[in-house]
């Protein structure tokens, strides 16, 4: 074992496998990892008939449940990029963030209908922002994010003495966390993709974050391999 930190992840079972097996690669060793999702990724019953819009705007793999042959997809996030065009959407656009796509779009020209496809929470509300621009839109929840709580073995990572890592992706599961734990570890090293993120963490428990440079998937392994090495 190349560290005795332990790294605890706390994303939907599929998405922290994944993110396991991104860390460990880079990393060129395993890692003492906890898994704990706070959030169950439950699809809506149905796709929904998608005619109507002239484009698609997606900002989690997770919304895509179903057939995007044909449409033009807005994305966010490279992995949302994929999943888009492998359910036969054409990818117009992949940002960084939703803030980013809203800036984007404001200096397009109209793209007429568009459809946000979502879950039961979001960060933010894309519609309404393009809705502001003068652009039809309108959402459609495609998935829900149902609360889990904490193992006793994530708890007793979070809130214990040893070295711990705790990458933080959305302010939802940074509350979720927060407010499930007692007191964030001494040792506890808590990695916010965003401030945002970082704002609803220390909100709750009044700790603080390291926020990384650039709010994507990658960076995040980058910035939790070097805290391993560290």
């Amino acid at each position: 074992m190349s560290t005795q930190k332990t790294l605890v992840l706390t994303r939907p079972d599929e998405s922290s496998a994944q993110f396991l097996a991104q860390v460990e690669a880079r990393l060129g060793d395993k890692v003492c990892a906890v898994l704990s999702p706070v959030l169950r990724i439950v699809p809506t019953t149905g796709w929904p008939d998608l005619s109507a819009f002239d484009v698609v705007i997606a900002t989690s793999v997770h919304a895509i449940q179903g057939s995007l042959e044909g449409k033009p997809v807005f994305c966010v996030g490279e992995r949302t990029a994929e999943a888009a065009a492998k359910a036969g959407g054409e990818v117009r656009h992949c940002a960084l963030d939703a803030a980013a796509l809203i800036t984007w779009i404001r200096s397009q020209p109209n793209p007429g209908r568009t459809v946000y496809l979502r879950g039961s929470h979001v960060a933010t509300d894309i519609p309404a922002a393009l809705r502001a621009l003068s652009i039809e839109s309108s959402a459609i929840h495609t998935y829900r994010q149902e609360e889990l709580p904490l193992t006793e073995a994530a708890s007793t990572a979070l809130e214990g003495e040893g070295s711990t890592i705790l990458p933080l992706f959305s302010p939802r599961s940074a509350r979720l966390i927060g407010r499930a734990i007692v007191q964030p570890g001494q040792r506890l090293q808590v990695i916010a993709i965003s401030d945002a993120v970082a704002d609803a963490w220390q909100d709750v428990t009044g700790g603080s974050c390291d926020v990384i440079n650039q709010p994507t998937g990658d960076a995040m392994v980058g910035r939790i391999v070097a805290a391993l090495r560290h």
